[in-house]
């Protein structure tokens, strides 16, 4: 089609103004690497160049959108990873987003504009041309409020918590913008009339009931591809965005499981000065973080506390419950408290704004290092297997410690707990845990259960105690068969030598 050159300088400059909002769409998303001159500097450079090729381009062929949707773009890609820091697939996402927004919004209106606002056969004229650019500038300026407004905050937190790493979809994107491009090309041969075919031409071409106009037919037709554009792309933003908010919540949680473990002891041996007890333990939540706890510390030089704990819920919630009860108990045994007014004092803080409901079950113990004298206080929690007895270690096995257990903590205000004691003697074991052993399910929904706890301990005896509990733990995991843990796994072993 030949235009005059005039008419080619001004459908560059309306193509190419796709670049401006562009590159501000980058300029407010991404960090710059430079000052803001510099950057302003940088989008100009590319506008300008896409702009002059576009320009020989359309003077050969003013149908062929080659340079302006495609070198443009590319340029402001260009651009848009040199003038910015973050990751290199971060910002061509971002770039690639940014000039589908502008091109889309463009074939949006291009065809109805240059096809049907003007009535003389060739569309590419100042008319046709200038409501063109007035449309486009307004609704680019629409465009770059609603995406700053709204839009911006969202992108930026999707690189944040994709720590700026976005080349997965990078591909789709690509795709996206080169299809958008193949489409672009077949509706200009349709929309926007060519030389060789006049307006009256095409109506004689096709013959509609009701005196339906072509123009209706056209403008459905923009519409609705621009519709499944942006359709499909904000469906793999969202995607994006979901992602990244499981991506960024499951690092989250890595910390805090983190965080968790380092709360517990996990130094072993842990007290090597004292040769006359060993001590072993180990929390498997069945989430990222568990409500689980065990610890054990000294009271004084000769006083060893054991605590071991359930609380009534998994997860988030039971991992901050759990922090405050272990907190608790630790700081209120070592003011001096007795396992009795400990657990009474620490129930009664726990109960207070207790609006969730929670509660936890536990197990506190005192052993007196020199003289083997243990007492304790059982909170609703699981009784202990104790291997105690005179005879040979051989004839020597694992049985319940009998107390009948007390009322949980958190559960109600002003519980009077009850203190038991016993005696250990040199050789004597004690293995406290939680019921994620007991209560381990296989894939017909059988429990562990309490006898065959009983009968694997008593088929590990004389192994050390880390020996020991991943030994259960190997019964467990053999009972269970691959099917997935349902409750934290927590196990004390305590034994005299």
């Amino acid at each position: 089609m030949q235009v005059s050159l005039d008419i080619v300088f001004i459908w560059t400059f309306a193509v190419t103004t796709s670049a401006i909002l562009s590159s501000l769409i980058c300029g407010i998303t991404l960090k710059r690497k430079y000052t803001k001159s510099i950057m302003i500097l940088g989008y100009g450079i590319a506008f300008v160049a896409s702009f002059a090729v576009s320009f020989l381009i359309y003077y050969y062929d003013i149908t062929n959108d080659f340079g302006g949707i495609v070198i443009s773009s590319v340029l402001v890609w260009v651009a848009c990873l040199l003038i910015h820091k973050e990751h290199w697939t971060s910002k061509l996402f971002v770039a690639i987003m940014a000039t589908l927004i502008s091109n889309v919004s463009t074939f949006f209106i291009c065809g109805p504009t240059l096809s049907f606002i003007d009535n003389a056969p060739n569309p590419y004229n100042i008319r046709s041309i200038s409501i063109f650019i007035g449309l486009k500038m307004i609704l680019f300026t629409l465009l770059f409020i609603l995406y700053k407004t709204k839009l911006r905050g969202t992108v930026c937190k999707v690189i944040e918590a994709l720590n700026g790493k976005m080349g997965s979809y990078l591909p789709i994107a690509l795709v996206l913008f080169f299809g958008f491009y193949a489409i672009n090309v077949i509706t200009n041969s349709l929309g926007i009339i060519p030389a060789a075919v006049t307006r009256s031409q095409l109506y004689s071409l096709m013959t509609l009931p009701d005196n339906i106009e072509i123009r209706f037919i056209f403008i459905a037709l923009y519409g609705i591809i621009s519709l499944i554009f942006t359709l499909v792309y904000w469906q793999i933003f969202s995607s994006v965005f979901w992602s990244s908010r499981a991506l960024k919540t499951e690092a989250e949680l890595d910390v805090a499981s983190k965080i968790q473990q380092d709360m517990l002891p996990c130094i072993f041996p842990a007290f090597p000065s004292h040769i006359e007890f060993d001590i072993y333990a180990s929390m498997e939540p069945a989430k990222e973080v568990g409500g689980d706890f065990y610890d054990f510390f000294l009271i004084n030089d000769n006083t060893l506390a054991i605590v071991i704990a359930d609380v009534s819920d998994k997860g988030v919630p039971a991992a901050l419950f759990m922090v405050i009860a272990k907190t608790l108990i630790k700081n209120n045994a070592l003011s001096g408290k007795s396992p009795k007014e400990v657990f009474e004092t620490v129930n009664n803080m726990l109960c207070e704004n207790n609006e969730a409901g929670m509660f936890v079950t536990t197990f506190l113990g005192y052993l007196d290092i020199p003289s083997g004298k243990f007492i304790y206080v059982n909170a609703g929690h699981n009784l202990p297997l104790l291997r105690s007895g005179s005879g040979i270690p051989s004839d020597r096995y694992f049985d319940w410690l009998k107390a009948k257990p007390d009322f949980i903590l958190a559960g109600m205000e002003d519980i009077s707990y009850t203190q038991h004691e016993i005696t250990l003697q040199p050789g004597d074991e004690l293995f406290l845990y939680t019921d994620g052993i007991t209560e381990a399910l296989d894939h017909e929904n059988k429990l562990f259960g309490d006898s065959r706890l009983l009968e694997k301990a008593n088929n590990c005896l004389d192994l050390t105690l880390k020996e020991f509990t991943i030994a259960i733990k190997s019964e467990i995991d053999k009972f269970v068969n691959g099917t997935e843990q349902s409750d934290d796994i927590t196990m004390l072993a305590l034994r005299l030598k």
